[in-house]
């Protein structure tokens, strides 16, 4: 069993391994960086350090745009770096409302057989919902993009 957390976007959640995730906090406003893509939300100010915070949903989808259900319900979800941990310690992205940890095993989870976009590995029917297993390397290097440009 790994323990995940299912972190519901605006259209389909995302599946994301417990080990990724260094914290879930409620929403506070994100400092803007002027000249960046609308998936790129923003800075973050964590424990110290700039985080940058990336719309799952507005990378994987061009015309997708991003917007809170609920401002009080909704979390952001700080995610370790796979990769160069000097250069991109930390990510986030948004969770319209609170991510739930549960256990799963490999035989509960279902692939959909839908082609994956380029932020996902695949996607997977989990109970009764359809989920992304993201991509983070590609999230990863989409937004270290960003910040050298």
């Amino acid at each position: 069993m790994i323990s995940s957390y299912v972190v519901p976007m605006q259209k389909q959640g995302i599946l994301l391994p417990q080990s990724s995730v260094a914290e879930i906090i409620p929403y506070e406003p994100l400092q803007r960086v002027e000249g960046t893509p609308d998936w790129f939300l923003g800075l973050l100010g964590w424990r110290g350090l700039q985080v940058p915070v990336a719309s799952f949903e507005m990378l994987t989808v061009e015309r997708a745009s991003f917007s809170l259900v609920s401002v009080s319900s909704a979390g952001l979800v700080i995610l370790r770096g796979l990769n160069d941990q000097n250069e991109l310690p930390y990510h986030a992205t948004v969770a319209q409302t609170a991510p739930r940890l549960v256990e799963i095993s490999e035989e509960m989870l279902f692939e959909t057989g839908d082609t994956p976009e380029k932020t996902e590995l695949v996607r997977v029917r989990f109970q009764d919902q359809i989920l992304s297993i993201p991509d983070l390397d590609y999230v990863e290097v989409s937004i270290r993009n960003v910040l050298i440009d």
